[in-house]
Formats: C-alpha cells, sequence, structure tokens
C-alpha cells in the first residue's frame, strides 16, 4: 500500500502537472483566437451534457472503488448499465436540442449541442476500467491515459482555432479527449466486459448507487445552474466570460484538490474501518491542499487585471471583478471537495445526497438574484457569500465521523493562513506602488508580483517551521520520485 500511494502521487504529480500546464497555455492562446461568444456557446451546451453525464454514470464509479471484490457478473452489469444510460441520455439531448436552442434564442446551439452530446457514451464506456484502475491505485495508468488524450486533442484543438473554426475546435476537443482516454484505459485495464450479469449484492449496490446518484444529480444540476441562470439573462457573450473567469478561478481547485481526492477516496475507501487512520491522513490533506491553493487562489485575484491583459488582451477585461471574486471563493471550494470522501467512505452517502438537495434549493434561486441585480458579479458574489454557510452542516458532519472539531482543523491551517495574509499585503503594496500603461507594464508588474509573493510566502511558511515544512519536503521528494512510501500515522502526532 505505501509503495502504491507514493507511486500514485508521483505519476498524478507529474502527469497533471504537465497535462494542465499544456492545458492553461492552450486555453489562453485559443482565448485570443476565439471570442467570448464562442465560450458562451460551449458553456450553454455544457450545461446539458454535464448533467446528463453524471446521471448516465449512476455512481458507478464510487460504487466500484468502495464494495470490495466486485465479481466480473457485477462488473458487467454496471458496464451495460452505464453504456445503456449513456445511449438513453445521448437520445434525449438529441431530441430536445431544438427546443434548448430556442429557450436561449440561440440557433445554432441546437447543432453544436446533437455533436458534444456524443460525450456521453465516450465516456460511459471506460467507467469500469477506470474505476478498477483507481481503485487499485494505478494511477500511472490512469494518467498515461489522460496524457495521451490531450496530447492528441490539444494540438488539433489550437489548429482549428488557427485556421479559424471558431466555436468548432472547442467541439473537436471535447470530443477527442473523451474518446482517446477511453481507447487507451481499456488497452492498459485487463479487465473486459462479458454478457454473463448479476449479484447477490445487487441491492447494496443499489441503494449506495442511488444514493450516491443523487447527490450526484443535485450537485450537477447546481453547479451548472449559474451558467444557465446568466444565459438566460445575460446572453452567451454574458456567460463566456462568466465561464472563462470560472474556468481560471477553479485551476487550483480541479488541479490541486481534484487531484488530491484521486488518491483519497480509494485511501479512505481502504481505511473504512480505521478511524484514526483516517483522520490523520485527512489532516495531512488538509495542510497540504490548503498549503498551495490559498495563496494561488489569493495570488490569482491580486493579480487578475495584469494577467487579463497579459494573457487574454482587453476584448476580455469585463470579466476582471468577476474572477477576482471567484478567486475568493475558490478557497472555500479547494478544501470542501476533502470532505464528501470522508461520508462516502462510511457509507454516508445519504448525507451528502440530503446536502446537495439543500444545495439544489438555495442556490439557484440566490444564481437569479445575483444575476438580476448585477450579471455575473452578482453570480459571482452568491459562491464567495453564500455557498460558504452552505457547507458548513456537511463539513461538521464529515469531521464528526473522524472525531475532528473545528479547532484542531483550524490549528493545522493556521500557519498558512497566516502566510497567505503577509503575502497579500506584500502583493498589495507592489501594486500600490507600481502604476501601469500598457502590455509591457503589465507584464513587468505581473512577474514582479508572482515572484515576490512566492519568496514572501515560502519564507513565511518556513520561518514558522512545524510538521508542514517536513511534509513539503517530503511531497517533493514523492514527485521527483526520491520516495515511494507513505505513513499515515506520521500525521497521528498533535491530530
Amino acid at each position: 500500500m505505501k509503495d502504491r500511494i507514493g507511486k500514485a502521487v508521483f505519476w498524478v504529480g507529474w502527469s497533471k502537472g504537465f497535462v494542465q500546464f499544456l492545458s492553461f497555455l492552450s486555453t489562453l492562446y485559443i482565448a485570443r483566437l476565439l471570442s467570448p461568444n464562442d465560450y458562451g456557446l460551449m458553456a450553454m451546451t455544457g450545461i446539458w451534457v454535464g448533467a446528463l453525464a453524471i446521471v448516465t454514470e449512476m455512481g458507478l464509479s464510487a460504487v466500484i472503488i468502495q464494495f470490495k471484490d466486485l465479481d466480473d457478473r457485477e462488473l458487467n452489469l454496471c458496464f451495460w448499465g452505464a453504456l445503456g444510460m449513456a445511449g438513453v441520455g445521448y437520445g434525449i439531448l438529441y431530441a430536445a436540442a431544438p427546443a434548448i436552442a430556442d429557450w436561449f434564442a440561440v440557433p445554432m446551439l441546437c447543432e453544436i449541442l446533437r455533436v458534444v452530446s456524443l460525450t456521453l457514451p465516450l465516456t460511459a464506456v471506460r467507467i469500469i476500467p477506470d474505476g478498477l484502475l483507481r481503485k487499485a491505485l494505478a494511477l500511472d495508468k490512469t494518467s498515461r491515459a489522460e496524457i495521451l488524450a490531450v496530447g492528441v486533442a490539444l494540438p488539433v484543438q489550437v489548429a482549428m482555432a488557427s485556421a479559424g473554426f471558431g466555436v468548432w475546435a472547442l467541439v473537436t476537443g471535447t470530443l477527442l479527449m473523451p474518446l482517446m482516454q477511453s481507447v487507451v484505459t481499456f488497452k492498459l485495464s485487463a479487465w473486459r466486459p462479458g454478457i454473463r450479469m448479476g449479484s447477490a449484492r445487487a441491492r447494496a449496490i443499489l441503494n449506495f448507487g442511488s444514493a450516491k446518484l443523487g447527490g450526484s444529480i443535485s450537485w450537477a444540476v447546481y453547479e451548472q445552474t449559474d451558467s444557465l441562470v446568466l444565459g438566460k439573462i445575460s446572453g452567451e457573450v454574458g456567460v463566456g466570460l462568466y465561464s472563462m473567469a470560472k474556468q481560471i478561478a477553479l485551476l487550483p481547485v480541479h488541479k490541486i484538490s481534484v487531484v488530491v481526492n484521486q488518491i483519497a477516496f480509494p485511501l479512505m475507501a481502504g481505511l473504512q474501518d480505521n478511524v484514526e487512520q483516517m483522520r490523520s491522513v485527512f489532516l495531512r490533506q488538509i495542510r497540504m491542499v490548503a498549503c498551495l491553493t490559498f495563496p494561488l487562489c489569493i495570488g490569482l485575484a491580486l493579480v487578475t487585471e495584469d494577467l487579463v491583459w497579459v494573457a487574454l488582451t482587453e476584448k476580455w477585461l469585463p470579466l476582471v471583478p468577476v474572477l477576482q471574486v471567484l478567486c475568493v471563493s475558490s478557497v472555500v471550494r479547494s478544501c470542501e471537495v476533502l470532505f464528501p470522501p470522508l461520508l462516502l467512505a462510511r457509507y454516508r452517502a445519504s448525507v451528502l445526497f440530503r446536502w446537495t438537495i439543500g444545495l439544489l434549493l438555495v442556490m439557484p434561486i440566490a444564481f437569479w438574484a445575483g444575476a438580476a441585480l448585477s450579471g455575473g458579479l452578482g453570480v459571482a458574489l452568491v459562491w464567495a457569500l453564500v455557498y460558504p454557510v452552505m457547507i458548513a452542516g456537511m463539513a461538521q458532519r464529515a469531521l464528526r465521523e473522524i472525531h475532528l472539531n473545528w479547532k484542531l482543523v483550524w490549528d493545522e491551517v493556521a500557519p498558512i493562513v497566516k502566510g497567505t495574509i503577509v503575502m497579500a499585503i506584500s502583493v498589495s503594496m507592489l501594486h500600490s506602488a507600481m502604476h501601469t500603461t500598457d502590455a509591457a507594464t503589465h507584464m513587468l508588474r505581473l512577474v514582479l508580483s508572482i515572484g515576490l509573493g512566492a519568496v514572501v510566502y515560502s519564507g513565511c511558511i518556513f520561518w514558522q517551521g512545524g510538521r508542514l515544512v517536513g511534509e513539503i519536503v517530503q511531497l517533493v521528494r514523492w514527485v521527483i520520485g526520491k520516495d515511494m512510501t507513505f505513513n499515515p500515522k506520521s500525521t497521528t502526532k498533535g491530530a
């Protein structure tokens, strides 16, 4: 187990770093070539495809990881069930596309939606082999699949955008990614589907999967409601600006916190009967995630104007205040994703379901009010002000499962918060002292801000000392492949 976790960190660290670096650069380059309208069309499409993708997945990824010793008949049942649901989902979206386009008053959306919906079966086909690889912590193989998929999709996407294909460059990349990832995942997995299906644990699997699915559906609906409401009120340009801001603001969440969860869920599932080790692992996770995401989110909020000037050009400047608010909200969201694996590992999927139902009842109304009052900025403020209140109860229940309280959690992140505050003050002082007039001065201030922030924050963390410094050193050794071992008990002291 220790060797597998160390190997998983090594592969996830390098593959995610490489893939996300390329993705970020290509996103910035393509955004310079395309318009907010193009991104608005994709955001409107993603609302429906994203929601149906979660429905057709049926909670099976969690079932594969959580349940021990699934036999071939059970795996076959899950595979064909997911593929059948994906086919039904595609048929529903194909038939509903004209009505959706009419509702948004964007005729072109119909054709785009019918094409992008093909991602449903392309993604469903890899649910089982991908889940088996993740359950075994064979993240080196899932990482290879992702690297190869990105390596094929991104060059095609960039070439099409450069050739003037507009939104169809984004559509093509959206299709190529799951296609290549599914092909490579099947190649690297030893499992193959068969036709014999059945299970003596069908009821238990169905109950767990249904609760997970119910929570996922509710999450998908409220998560996409911001774009849905904004698209209806502000049109494709408004939602295009917002979707780009949201994509950039959530980079630390998607590229760090979600990556940690790829290891956390199977690890927590394996430790489900050992509360002490679950508590130790969770505290280490929240320290490491906060150590990276807090300064990144706040730093990104501080340099937003310079970043947009340099990377996206003037046509994207209206997103600056929206991006700044979303970056602040991402501080909370980066840690929030660490709590659900605790509940799932303890078979508390029903708690997540009830929580997401609450979100579904509150967040859409808040989004509508925010969008009506102040467009994209109003929606961003909902994420910053309302969402943290909504997650408090779920997080409290998760902490109770591993016998933790908020004071102990604060003790773990306090040095990180202090370092982030000092960094923010330093960068703000630099911005006040350095005025910008053109792209060149924005570039200079951006570079100086990043350098100053990195030096000040690192200095604060190492000056305060503590076990966080040792864990940073160990993480670096994992990433460079020098140390492939992991000891969850090493975090027990003081926990």
